[in-house]
Order: C-alpha cells, then sequence, then structure tokens
C-alpha cells in the first residue's frame, strides 16, 4: 500500500456560511456568538485532534459518551462550530444540530460539491467475496468502458493497481467516503466499486451515498459478536439491499443462498451455480480448474482462465451479471471482458514451490475456508497440507466448525496463530481442536508460532502435495496486543521454500 487515503479532514476554500447550511440541513444554535453573527466555515474534520482554525467538528452518534470533550478539545486547536449528528453536546461553540446520518451526508454532498456526481456507485456486501468481487468488476468496468473505475475495500483506495491507499477499514468513514467520491468527481471517474461491510452499513458510513448497483455474494457468519448474533448481522446487510432497491438501483443476489433469496428485492437479478435451472438469471458452472460456462437462456459461453477455485468461478458469474445488468454488455461480450482475469492478492494466490503447489489464501471464516479446501483438493495428486489458526476477540463460535472442515478436508493440518489480539493463542488453538472429532482423521500439529509452522509444513511438502496457508492473505501484519508486527504469509512462505529447495526465484506467480 501506499500513501493514505483516510481522510480525518476537509478543507473547503470557497466557505460555507453557518446559518445557510442551518437553514438548510437542521437547527442552529448561536453559542457565544450572537444571534446575528455567521460563522464561515473553511473545513470539517470528525476527529477533535485534527481540528483546524476555521475549522467545524462532526460528532457523529459513536461519540455521545465523549462528545463535549471533543468539543472542547476541538475549540482549542480553533474549531470556529460543532456539527452533531443525532446527539446533543455540551459546547459554547455555535452548533448545527442535524436529526441522522442521512442529513450529515446531504450536507457533506453539499459541501464536498458532489450533488451532481456522474460516477455510478457499485456497492458489494457479503460475508466473503466481496474484495476478488471488486477487483474483478473494477478491472472488467475498465475494460468495457475505457474509462477510469475505482475500487475501495479491504485492499484501500485503488485508483488504479500501482495507486493503492490505505483506508484503515473495509468500509472507511462517511467522511472519507465523501471525499473520495468528491475527487471521483474532480477526476472524471467513470464507477467507483466500493465493498460495503455490515459495520459500515450500521455505523452509516454510506449515507447520503446513493448506490445504482448493489450486490449480494453470500451469507456466512462473520463479525457476530459485534452485531449481537446472526439475525442481526442478516439485517445490515438486507437493509442495504433493500434500500438500494428502494431508490431504484440494480440488485444482484447469489441465487444459491435462502437467507439470500427470502431477504433481497423482489426484482434482484440473480445468479446460481448448475446450467439448467430457470430460477436465475445467469448460471453457472466450472467444468475445469480455470474454465467457466455461463448460460442465460439458450445461449452459453465459455469464460478462459480465469482464477483458480469455484468460489472464484462464482466470483466471475456475479461480476458477469453485473456486467449486464448495469452496462450494455451482452453475453456474447463477456469472453473478452472476463477471460484472463485477475484475482487480488492472497485469494488462492500462487507461489512458485519447485515441486509441490503452495497458495496463500484470505479464509478466514468456516464457509471460505470449506471452498478453499475443496478447490485445493482438485489440485491435489497426493496429501492436501493446512496451516490455519482463527483470530482473537473475534466470532469464538466460528472456532470449533472450522477445526470440523479442516480436520475432515485437509490430510495434514497445522494449527497455528492468526492475530491473536488480546486472547492467548493457546486458548484459541484448543477451541479449533474442540471441533476435530476423535480419533483424528488427518494428521494434527499444533504450533503457535505462525512462521515455525508454515517452515514445518515447507519442509514436509512433496511432490503432488498442495499446501494451503489461510487466514490472513494480503495482510501485513499480525496484531497481537493492540499492536500490529510487520507480516507476509507469502514472504515468510517464499523465504522456507527457497531454503527447502535452493531456488534460484521463489516469487508470487502472477
Amino acid at each position: 500500500m501506499n500513501n493514505s487515503g483516510q481522510t480525518h479532514t476537509a478543507e473547503f476554500p470557497h466557505g460555507f456560511s453557518l446559518r445557510d447550511l442551518g437553514q438548510s440541513f437542521g437547527r442552529l444554535d448561536a453559542g457565544d456568538a450572537s444571534d446575528d453573527e455567521d460563522i464561515c466555515i473553511m473545513g470539517i474534520c470528525d476527529d477533535s485532534r485534527f481540528a483546524k482554525p476555521g475549522y467545524a467538528l462532526m460528532c457523529l452518534p459513536r461519540s455521545r459518551d465523549h462528545a463535549s470533550e471533543y468539543a472542547e478539545a476541538a475549540c482549542l486547536n480553533g474549531a470556529v462550530a460543532v456539527i452533531s449528528v443525532g446527539i446533543e453536546v455540551d459546547t459554547d461553540l455555535p452548533h448545527l444540530h442535524l436529526d441522522n446520518m442521512e442529513k450529515a451526508g446531504q450536507l457533506l454532498r453539499r459541501m464536498f460539491r458532489s450533488e451532481g456526481v456522474g460516477s455510478h456507485l457499485y456497492g458489494i456486501t457479503g460475508t466473503d467475496g466481496k474484495t476478488s468481487v471488486a477487483w474483478m468488476l473494477r478491472e472488467a468496468l475498465s475494460r468495457y468502458q475505457r474509462k477510469q473505475v475505482w475500487s475501495t475495500g479491504t485492499l484501500g483506495w485503488m485508483r488504479s493497481a500501482d495507486d493503492i491507499r490505505d483506508i484503515g477499514n473495509t468500509t472507511p468513514s462517511m467522511l472519507t467516503m465523501h471525499a473520495m467520491l468528491a475527487a471521483a468527481c474532480e477526476k472524471d471517474v467513470h464507477a467507483i466499486v466500493s465493498e460495503i461491510s455490515s459495520h459500515g452499513i450500521v455505523q452509516q458510513r454510506i449515507a447520503g451515498l446513493h448506490f445504482n448497483t448493489a450486490i449480494w455474494t453470500n451469507m456466512g457468519h462473520d463479525h457476530l459478536q459485534d452485531h449481537g448474533g446472526y439475525a442481526s448481522y442478516l439485517a445490515a446487510k438486507t437493509g442495504f439491499i433493500q434500500q438500494t432497491a428502494a431508490d431504484g438501483g440494480n440488485v444482484i443476489a447469489n441465487g444459491d443462498h435462502e437467507d439470500i433469496r427470502q431477504h433481497a428485492a423482489e426484482n434482484s437479478c440473480w445468479y446460481g451455480h448448475g446450467l439448467y435451472r430457470d430460477d436465475v438469471d445467469l448460471a453457472w458452472e466450472q467444468e475445469l480448474p480455470g474454465l467457466l460456462r455461463l448460460k442465460q437462456g439458450d445461449e452459453e459461453v465459455v469464460i478462459e482462465d480465469i482464477p483458480l477455485g469455484d468460489f472464484h468461478a462464482e466470483n466471475v458469474a456475479c461480476t458477469a451479471l453485473t456486467l449486464m445488468v448495469s452496462t450494455n454488455a451482452s453475453l456474447s461480450d463477456l469472453p473478452g471482458l472476463l477471460g484472463h482475469i485477475s484475482a487480488p492478492p492472497g485469494r488462492m494466490q500462487e507461489l512458485e514451490a519447485g515441486y509441490g503447489q503452495v497458495y496463500i489464501d484470505y479464509a478466514h471464516t468456516p464457509e471460505a475456508l470449506e471452498r478453499c479446501l475443496e478447490a485445493a483438493r482438485k489440485l491435489t495428486r497426493e496429501r492436501l497440507i493446512l496451516v490455519f489458526g482463527c483470530g482473537g476477540e473475534r466470532d469464538r463460535e466460528k472456532r470449533p466448525h472450522m477445526g470440523e472442515i479442516a480436520a475432515d478436508l485437509a490430510d495434514v493440518v497445522w494449527i497455528t496463530s492468526d492475530n491473536p489480539r488480546g486472547e492467548m493463542p493457546a486458548v484459541i488453538a484448543s477451541e479449533i481442536e474442540h471441533g476435530m472429532s476423535q480419533p483424528y482423521r488427518s494428521e494434527i500439529h499444533l504450533q503457535l508460532d505462525r512462521e515455525q509452522a508454515i517452515s514445518e509444513a515447507v519442509d514436509c511438502l512433496r511432490d503432488g502435495d498442495v499446501l494451503v496457508i489461510a487466514g490472513k492473505g494480503h495482510e501485513a501484519y499480525m496484531e497481537v496486543c493492540g499492536r500490529r508486527l510487520p507480516w507476509l504469509d507469502a514472504e515468510i512462505t517464499n523465504k522456507y521454500l527457497y531454503h527447502k529447495h535452493g531456488l534460484d526465484r521463489v516469487s508470487v506467480c502472477g
């Protein structure tokens, strides 16, 4: 990643009258200023530490318990006003009250002058597949439209393959989202493809952004501890999809998930696995690895040289239907648009291994791990070897489920650490092991040092084996006790492949 795309401030050289904003968007309290005194807002921030003279501090609902403290700190840094959203703030500064986040989004559209934006907004939600679909859709739209297309999500704010900026979260802050939209307007960007996380939906980081197309990739178990259970997690994603449909946008949905079938908008366009079915708008089948057949009505096409794995075949099918619905692309255009398409880093990312095959994958949910191992099994002539763990302070209930999947589908398993955060790695590992029925069908190793686990797995790799190192994918850190330590699975694995085989060059394929 280079540069930073995370935005805590925005400046407006033309300035805004606080009184005019109050008349348009909310209720204005003069604070210590006289009622006839107007304030010119020259910038805005969502963090008091970044306040400057002439700025307004925006206090969002999550800051409710400390909003007055933040307002005081911003004032000391030169802020001249406070804009609060759905909360009361005790401050002597002139104070604009907004009723809700949608109003805040509308205000930012005004301030960023993006109300008449021409960029097509695509929003992708789902437990897995968001990053891959965003990556593929950006690439395919760029091929089709021959114009600039940006994407945002887990990998960052991608303006091109060589310009990726860290944005902190899958769906960044509302201020960052609106700043990106304003930048897209300025650069005449044709489309923005955004991953929309459940956190981003619940915290309304996308308020004021009206998506032309919403995509629902799948439903599984992730972040349930943050939402109070699966029902709330499902409701968050449903809300985004239903709102897009209500606003007149397109909805692309996976017809193979019963929960999506029940909760997506009635006029959704569906894709699904299996060529001979009449309940989807686009059917897909992967007859051979890297080869995808698509069928619409009586028409069929074949997409060649797609990334390995049934899950990537599904991602390409999703991308295909999105292109057909949101542009003028026809089924016959798809081989040219999607053939030889790439996958993002860390998604069945192949390393040159000398002999045997080695893949790095981001799979960190039960559903993703199962599909990853099923894809790897099709490539395996001898043993399927797996190195994986589970993150700390995240969804404890998925740990035994992932242990069960690992023991059932792999021949040799190393249980190790994966972002333990504030938890003891041994406790996480024991909860993974709890799901592994005994006696083990697989050969199970416990090695909490992830580098040592990778070293041992590489050392046992033989011709015909496939090694999958799952859970971290593209992540360039290991999160331990509040610190993010430098780490990249691909680099660590390459080091041990080099030592094992004495290769002149060990690198990431593609």
